[in-house]
């Protein structure tokens, strides 16, 4: 028996637009952050150039495309593999990735958390923990070799 992706839920479509809308604009971000353009003109190339793009592929950006999608046999195969959520987040090392959601809910652990470790999220806000990512001890080589003793046979970094 073939095996595929399952069906997207049927509430999916409408996810579809505020998705593509939120990759355009953090696309469109990047371009005009790293072009020394006027917004305007780079914000109008940017959007021609992802909708070109877009079109070169095999899959169109909506959802009856990406049902035709068929999961590779090597992935079906795998059985194992590691997913790795390692970002800015892991700074204050606390509860999960979503620190920085949780820590503006007034009231939530995280938020009390912040306040008591930080200070006043005002003054110390979750940009502050950026420039202390630095991933001093991270080793590539101890990584892999742990992955593969484990049996992964692929590893996703996700930020």
């Amino acid at each position: 028996m073939r095996r595929t992706m399952p069906a997207i839920p049927v509430h999916a479509p409408s996810l579809a637009k505020p998705i593509a809308e939120a990759a355009l604009a953090a696309l469109i971000m990047l371009a005009m952050a790293n072009s020394g353009k006027p917004a305007e003109k780079s914000i109008e190339a940017t959007v021609k150039q992802v909708q070109a793009l877009a079109t070169r592929g095999p899959y169109q950006p909506n959802w009856t495309s990406l049902q035709r999608y068929k999961v590779p046999q090597w992935y079906m195969d795998a059985k194992f593999g590691i997913f790795i959520h390692w970002g800015v987040y892991s700074v204050p090392a606390f509860s999960n990735e979503w620190y920085p959601r949780d820590m503006y809910l007034v009231g939530s652990p995280v938020y009390k958390h912040h306040l008591e470790t930080y200070g006043p999220q005002s003054k110390f806000g979750y940009k502050e923990f950026i420039p202390m990512f630095q991933a001093q001890k991270f080793d590539a080589q101890r990584w892999a070799q742990l992955f593969q003793e484990a049996g992964a046979k692929y590893v996703v970094p996700v930020a």
